[in-house]
């Protein structure tokens, strides 16, 4: 048995802690203005409904394309 096995756990232990606590330093600022959080949850949602209305309507366009691609066949 090693005599240096009795120490890593020690030092794994204080270096994942010291990798936690530089994590934790780092992360960011809360937002203290809850009026910010709000403007950006309502700005998300609007590009969230302006994306679907796009995927609706070139989907729209796409199904007209396949329509008449069909219908002039039989006409």
């Amino acid at each position: 048995m090693s005599t240096t096995f009795p120490f890593t756990i020690p030092r794994r232990l204080a270096l994942s802690t010291g990798l936690k606590l530089i994590e934790w330093a780092r992360r960011p600022e809360a937002t203290a203005d809850p009026m910010t959080v709000s403007a950006n949850v309502r700005r998300l949602s609007d590009l969230r409904r302006l994306a679907h209305a796009e995927a609706t309507a070139e989907q729209r366009e796409h199904d007209v394309d396949r329509y008449l691609s069909e219908v002039r066949q039989i006409l």
